[in-house]
């Protein structure tokens, strides 16, 4: 007797109502079922309605967001029809949530303690047998302190008792996702539903909160969710894969099947967009042409037919079902579903056409940097930290300098001080042979001027108040190296050199997509025609089409502009593709550098191959729930 599953999603529809009065259709007819201790991917570009369907479960979508139509049954109640009172009973007692930013999801002036105390008092958590507490030990604080204990050391959080009553920013990025977990597992939940709970993090880390998740579905029997756009990580943690487009699933199945044998193209467009660690230093990234559909507009068609190449004249007026095309795999294609076997493999990438590296026109010798520790507001002291400890290194013009290292390693410290936005405390900076590691007010704007960097974050770095047009002139009045009357030729040109209309000056940041806004920094970054780039984390965040689209961008500019790039990140896939020479950074320390393919094909050092070892790749390892080894 086959059991019944924990969640049932049919025909599950959201709209959002646009300030001209018009409906947005963020998920169209979206249908899934999830049974206890499985893992389901929920895969797709930025906009493609994953997270809005993710809220949607729980009715806690933002704004004017709403359930248009279908339902949310859990264990045969309908969330969608709920009302507040039997949704209060379910978020975070039956479903939970860890959300994408946890910088953003936790309160900065609460303590670790604070938040995981208040997340007992507002869920009826339950003990560790299983068994409800009753009420008089749930209302002691002693009892709850002891249960925010347990939890820390669940999620793998060291000395727990004691880091209850630190304050989120004295957490890592990796632990501070780590307690978010923690949150989320308060009330024991059947299912948890966890938004990017990897994005941003190194490869290390990754691989500790993936174990982690895979640990508690197996341990407790409890659902998960996971909503990426990371196919390593849909390999290495996930039974089954969703994977959506255009507000609607385009392909669902077990995830060996669907990785291995693509039936829809998007799902083919999006693992031949995934960097290959195998792949060799200079191999061009593959990104999907095109960009998402405008979902506030009617949609004829499949969605994704604008950007297929297989596209026929009926995809553009028909709409696809979602049909069965194998025993397990479903997909919305028309010529998937008459076709017997999966599409064929893509083409070898191209190769980056790019010249040998010129004269070292960067170089940095014994680097030191120390952050001081401070008092807390408890009278606490903290320990003072070593950031960079004797780091040296060079840069020639038009070569790619790969930097890599856990969170904490001190890659973005090296990028501010080579920047000159932090002083170094000790060592030498050198750029065109010159010494200016302590420069003057005059020396020091010609250096900043010759010195640019990328920031990870597209949506942070850009003044929301201020148009591109704006934005990207700032550094042309900073530096005068534009007359006022030559600003917005200019603009425009660095505008179309990035890939942008030169029409985009007259609107906002929060007009254009992640990519676009990184690509706005960009332009802002080559206004001053500097001689390196810093590139911090600059791709991150991003989905692995816009990836691949940003990281061959500044490969071109590269190229065109003889540029020197110091490109940081901790997908080593990426960067061993991008980088002529690659740098490995721990605990302040370069312990490895090297030509890309020797360092990534013959590591030397231990804390390399264990950076190398936790990369993921999309290679499906996960076994199926339920599935029994010989």
């Amino acid at each position: 007797m086959t059991t019944p599953p924990l969640l049932e999603v049919q025909g599950l529809e959201v709209e959002f109502t646009t300030p001209d009065g018009g409906a947005l259709h963020a998920v169209r007819d979206v249908s899934f079922t999830l049974r206890r201790g499985e893992t389901l991917a929920v895969v797709g570009e930025s906009g493609s309605g994953k997270s809005t369907t993710a809220l949607a479960l729980l009715r806690m979508l933002p704004g004017t967001g709403r359930i248009s139509r279908g339902s949310v049954r859990l264990d045969g109640q309908d969330l969608a029809t709920a009302d507040e009172p039997a949704l209060r009973a379910v978020r975070g007692a039956r479903i939970g949530m860890v959300f994408q930013d946890p910088m953003t999801a936790l309160n900065p002036v609460l303590t670790v303690g604070r938040h995981l105390d208040e997340v007992l008092r507002a869920h009826d958590g339950r003990a560790a047998s299983g068994t409800r507490r009753d009420r008089a030990a749930r209302r002691d604080r002693a009892a709850r302190r002891a249960r925010a204990v347990e939890l820390l050391r669940l999620v793998g959080i060291p000395d727990a008792e004691h880091r209850l009553d630190d304050h989120p920013h004295q957490f890592s990025g990796g632990q501070r996702q780590r307690v978010l977990i923690a949150m989320a597992l308060a009330g024991e939940p059947d299912i948890l539903l966890a938004d990017e709970p990897t994005t941003a993090l190194d490869a290390t880390v990754q691989d500790q909160i993936l174990t982690l998740l895979g640990d508690l579905t197996r341990t407790t029997g409890t659902a998960l969710v996971l909503i990426t756009h990371n196919m390593g990580v849909v390999a290495r943690a996930c039974d089954r894969v969703l994977v959506m487009y255009g507000g609607t699933v385009v392909e669902d199945g077990p995830t060996a099947e669907v990785l291995s044998r693509p039936r829809h193209p998007y799902t083919a467009g999006l693992l031949a967009a995934v960097p290959r660690l195998s792949a060799p230093s200079g191999t061009r990234l593959t990104g999907i042409p095109g960009t998402p559909p405008d979902l506030s507009l009617p949609l004829a068609g499949c969605a994704f037919a604008s950007r297929c190449a297989l596209a026929e004249d009926r995809c553009h007026t028909t709409t696809p079902p979602l049909t069965a095309v194998t025993e397990t795999v479903r997909a919305a294609c028309l010529p998937a579903a008459e076709r017997t076997e999966p599409l064929p493999p893509p083409p070898p990438p191209a190769r980056i056409d790019r010249p040998a590296p010129g004269a070292v026109v960067l170089s940095a010798e014994g680097l030191h940097k120390t952050y001081k520790g401070r008092k807390t507001f408890k009278g606490r002291g903290s320990r003072s930290f070593t950031a960079l400890d004797g780091v040296s290194l060079t840069l020639a013009a038009g070569e790619t300098l790969g930097i890599v290292g856990e969170s904490g390693s001190g890659k973005s410290t090296l990028a501010r001080v080579l920047a000159h936005a932090h002083p170094a405390d000790g060592g030498r900076i050198l750029l065109d042979g010159r010494d200016v590691t302590r420069p003057g007010r005059t020396e020091l704007h010609a250096v900043r001027r010759r010195v640019q960097m990328v920031f990870q974050d597209p949506y942070a770095s850009l003044n929301p108040r201020m148009t591109v047009g704006e934005i990207v002139a700032e550094p042309l009045r900073a530096f005068g190296t534009v007359a006022p009357g030559e600003r917005a030729e200019r603009v425009a040109e660095l505008l179309r050199l990035v890939g942008l209309d030169p029409a985009a000056a007259g609107r906002h940041p929060r007009s254009f997509s992640g990519g676009q806004r990184q690509r706005i920094g960009i332009a802002r970054a080559l206004a001053p025609e500097p001689a390196v780039l810093i590139c911090d984390e600059p791709v991150s965040a991003l989905d692995v089409s816009v990836q691949a689209q940003i990281v061959g961008l500044l490969t071109d500019l590269q190229r065109d502009l003889g540029l020197a790039l110091v490109f940081i990140a901790h997908d080593l896939a990426v960067v061993r593709q991008v980088s002529h020479r690659i740098a490995v950074m721990h605990e302040g320390r370069i312990v490895e550098t090297g030509a890309a393919d020797e360092l990534c094909e013959h590591p030397r050092d231990p804390y390399t191959r264990a950076l190398l070892a936790a990369a993921p790749e999309p290679v499906p390892v996960r076994v199926p729930a339920g599935a029994v080894s010989a």
